[in-house]
């Protein structure tokens, strides 16, 4: 892909209106998933038309799994789109999105991504958007999720598992997307992955200092028993007051 071709794409890409946020981590970890399947679900469940999209997903054969990230975003937007256009690209290896996509002879484009977004936007209200590879893996040597947010102009939210390195993680992740020039929506912080019960203990004093040093809302999901309970993802953001990240 030559530099002429990203920017022709750029300005179609750009030129979309619909307010769109993206919620990235630090290795795409299932954190984010959880976190933008509960903003997706308490949005649709406050009256907005979302359009949800996960644009890589590795370790995955068929993107209707239902062990996905994309089925479940799909099913927490409550709408029955097309998986290819949710999942562009569902990567049987587990590996890097570059890495799996060389095991399977798929070749990855920005070109398929924007008609998936534009295809998934048309008359909705609002575009959800989650990495489940990381913000900086390799899509194509020229390409990552952070460029992908760029591209689109959409706001970003930070989610994180609760543990002794949020607080550095975070703020790698935060510089990385001011670097950018991206609005910063807030931050979710997740027990749901964590292992050790001092962490927890610890979950109020990483929320009040990463709130202390960020300009932006910081917020801590509840643990849920099951994602696949829309009352209790609803429950939980409106708890949390994911809401106040939305754009």
């Amino acid at each position: 892909m030559t530099g002429s071709e990203d920017s022709e794409t750029f300005e179609v890409a750009g030129s979309a209106t619909l307010p769109g946020l993206a919620i990235t981590g630090m290795g795409g970890g299932r954190e984010a998933v959880l976190a933008a399947a509960m903003l997706a679900a308490t949005l649709a469940a406050s009256g907005e038309n979302v359009a949800a999209m996960v644009p890589v997903e590795t370790g995955i054969d068929d993107p209707c799994d239902p062990g996905s990230a994309g089925a479940l975003m799909r099913w927490a937007a409550g709408h029955m789109d097309d998986p290819r256009q949710v999942t562009p690209f569902a990567l049987e290896a587990d590996r890097s999105a570059m890495h799996a996509a060389d095991a399977s002879g798929t070749l990855l484009h920005s070109a398929a991504f924007d008609r998936a977004r534009e295809a998934l936007s048309d008359g909705r209200s609002v575009f959800v958007m989650v990495d489940a590879i990381g913000l900086l893996d390799p899509i194509t040597p020229s390409l990552t999720t952070l460029d992908l947010i760029v591209r689109w102009k959409l706001s970003a939210a930070i989610a994180a598992p609760i543990n002794r390195w949020t607080i550095g993680n975070v703020r790698i992740l935060y510089s990385l997307l001011l670097s950018r020039n991206i609005r910063i929506a807030g931050v979710i912080l997740s027990a749901e992955t964590s292992q050790d019960p001092d962490d927890l203990e610890g979950a109020d004093a990483v929320r009040d200092t990463l709130a202390a040093l960020l300009n932006c809302p910081v917020v801590v999901a509840p643990t849920m028993a099951s994602e696949h309970d829309r009352a209790e993802l609803v429950a939980a953001g409106r708890a949390c007051g994911v809401l106040r990240l939305a754009p």
